[in-house]
C-alpha cells in the first residue's frame, strides 16, 4: 500500500476521492449487511415469536372455541331448562292466574252484588232511619198521651172514688129505705089496723046505737095521718129511687169509660213492646254478680200487655240496678229498688222511681190478672200496690195471691203474675238460706248488679 502510494503519487488527489467513495461504498454495504443481518436475525426471532404467538393464539383459539362449544353446550342445555322452567312456570301462573281471574271475576260479582246489596240496604237504612225518626216522633206523642192519660186517670180514679162514695151513701139509703120501708109497712099495717077499728067502730054504732064520736074523730085523725105519712115516705123512696138511677147510669158510664181506657192502654203497650223488644217470647236477666244470675221468661203478651211492658221498661231503664232482695219468707222472696244498708243509695233510688213517675202510687195504671198464668211454683208478680216491688213465689200461691174473698172486704182481685223463672234456682235458694231478722227481712245485702232484655235467641 505505501509502495502503491508512493508510486502513483502524481495522481494523489483523485484517487483518494475514489478510495475513500469505495470505502464509504463499502462501509455503507457492510453496514447494510450487517442491518440486513441484524435484521434478518430479528425478523426470524420476531417471526418466530410471531408463529409461536399465532400457533398459541390458534391453540388458545381452537381452546377458546372446545370451551365456548362446551359453554353453549352448557347454556344451550340451561337454556332449554330454564325455557322448560319458564314455561311450567308460565302455565303454572297462567293457570294461577287464570284461576285468580276466575276467581277475581266471581269476586267482582260478589262484590258488584254485595255493593248493591250494600246499597239497598243503605236505602233501607236511609227509610229505618226515617221509620225510626217517625217512630220516635210517634213515640214522643204516645208519651204525652200516655201522661195526659195518667193525669185523666187520676182525675178518673178520684171521680171513681167519689162515684163509689156516692154508691156507698146510695146503698146506705137504700138500707135507710128499706128500714123505712119496713116502718112505711108498719104504718100501713097500723093503718088498715086503724081502718079496721073504725069499721068495726061504725059497725059497733049501727048495732048498739051507742057511737062515741069522740072515737071515731081520733080514729079518723089517726088514719089521715098515717095515709098522709104513707104517701110523704113513698114520695121519697121514689126521689131515692130515681137518684140511685142516676148513680148507677153515671157508674156504668164510667166503667165503659174506664174499659175503653184500660183497651187503648193494653192496645198501645202490647204495640210499644213489639217495637221494643220484637215478637218475643221475652226474657229479663237479673244479675247480682258475674256468676250469678236469674232468668225470667214472660207470660204470654197478649194476656196481661200493660204489667208486661212496665215490668220490661222497668229493668231496661235500669230501675233494679242497686235494688236489692229484701225479704225472704216460706212463700215468696222479695225484690224492689230499696236498699236497707245505704241510705244514700236507697234515697237516690227512690228519687229516680219518684221522678219516673213509678212510685209512691204504683208503677201499674191498673192490675191485670189472669187464670191462664197463675201464682204456680217459680212464677214472678208484682205486689198489690203495682210495682215497682216484685216477688218470686217459692210455692203454689194461688190461693194466697190470686183472686179470692175475704171477709168485710169481699172479693179481691189476684196480684199482677207476669213472668216465670227458667235459670237461677240455685241463685234464689241461696238468697233464700241467708240470714234474716225476726221480720224475714234479709240481714245479709243481696244487691242487685244489673238487669237487661235478652234476646230470645241469645238466652
Amino acid at each position: 500500500m505505501t509502495t502503491a502510494k508512493h508510486e502513483a503519487s502524481p495522481p494523489r488527489s483523485g484517487t483518494s476521492l475514489v478510495v475513500t467513495i469505495l470505502l464509504m461504498a463499502i462501509s455503507a454495504l457492510l453496514s447494510g449487511y450487517i442491518t440486513s443481518t441484524i435484521l434478518d436475525k430479528e425478523y426470524k426471532i420476531i417471526f418466530a415469536e410471531m408463529q409461536k404467538d399465532c400457533h398459541q393464539t390458534q391453540n388458545d383459539y381452537l381452546s377458546c372455541r372446545s370451551h365456548a362449544a362446551e359453554e353453549t353446550t352448557k347454556w344451550r342445555i340451561y337454556a332449554d331448562q330454564n325455557i322448560r322452567a319458564c314455561q311450567e312456570y308460565v302455565e303454572r301462573h297462567l293457570g294461577e292466574d287464570i284461576l285468580a281471574y276466575k276467581l277475581g271475576s266471581d269476586g267482582l260479582g260478589k262484590a258488584i252484588n254485595r255493593t248493591l246489596e250494600h246499597e239497598a240496604l243503605q236505602f233501607e237504612l236511609t227509610q229505618s232511619e226515617a221509620k225510626a225518626t217517625t217512630l220516635l216522633n210517634s213515640n214522643i206523642i204516645l208519651n204525652q198521651e200516655v201522661e195526659a192519660l195518667e193525669k185523666d186517670r187520676a182525675i178518673r180514679t178520684r171521680q171513681i172514688k167519689n162515684f163509689v162514695t156516692e154508691i156507698e151513701d146510695a146503698e146506705r139509703a137504700l138500707e135507710l129505705r128499706d128500714l123505712e120501708r119496713v116502718e112505711c109497712d108498719r104504718y100501713h099495717r097500723d093503718l088498715i089496723n086503724c081502718e079496721e077499728s073504725l069499721n068495726q067502730a061504725q059497725q059497733d054504732k049501727v048495732n048498739n046505737e051507742a057511737p062515741s064520736s069522740h072515737t071515731v074523730k081520733q080514729l079518723s085523725d089517726q088514719v089521715q095521718a098515717l095515709q098522709n105519712q104513707r104517701k110523704m115516705k113513698e114520695k121519697m123512696l121514689e126521689e131515692m129511687g130515681f137518684t140511685i138511677n142516676d148513680a148507677k147510669k153515671e157508674i156504668q158510664s164510667w166503667k165503659v169509660k174506664a174499659e175503653s181506657l184500660v183497651e187503648k192502654v193494653n192496645f198501645r203497650s202490647r204495640r210499644d213492646v213489639l217495637k221494643q223488644y220484637g215478637p218475643g217470647p221475652h226474657y229479663v236477666r237479673i244479675t247480682l254478680s258475674q256468676e250469678e244470675t236469674i232468668l225470667l221468661k214472660m207470660a204470654p203478651l197478649d194476656l196481661m200487655p200493660h204489667t208486661i211492658h212496665i215490668f220490661m221498661n222497668l229493668i231496661q231503664e235500669k230501675m233494679y240496678v242497686g235494688g236489692t232482695f229484701l225479704l225472704a219468707r216460706e212463700h215468696i222472696l222479695v225484690a224492689a229498688p230499696i236498699d236497707a244498708f245505704d241510705p244514700e243509695n236507697n234515697q237516690r233510688l227512690e228519687e229516680k222511681m219518684v221522678e219516673e213517675g213509678y212510685f209512691p202510687d204504683g208503677a201499674l195504671l191498673f192490675h191485670q190478672y189472669s187464670p191462664e198464668f197463675p201464682h204456680e211454683k217459680y212464677t214472678v208478680g208484682f205486689s198489690s200496690t203495682g210495682g215497682p216491688l216484685f216477688y218470686i213465689n217459692i210455692q203454689d200461691n194461688i190461693e194466697a195471691h190470686g183472686p179470692r174473698h175475704i171477709d168485710n172486704e169481699g172479693d179481691v182481685e189476684g196480684d199482677p203474675v207476669f213472668a216465670e223463672v227458667v235459670e237461677g234456682f240455685d241463685v234464689i235458694q241461696r238468697i233464700l238460706a241467708l240470714p234474716r231478722n225476726e221480720d224475714d227481712s234479709l240481714n245479709t245485702r243481696a244487691q242487685i248488679f244489673d238487669t237487661y232484655i235478652v234476646e230470645s235467641d241469645a238466652k
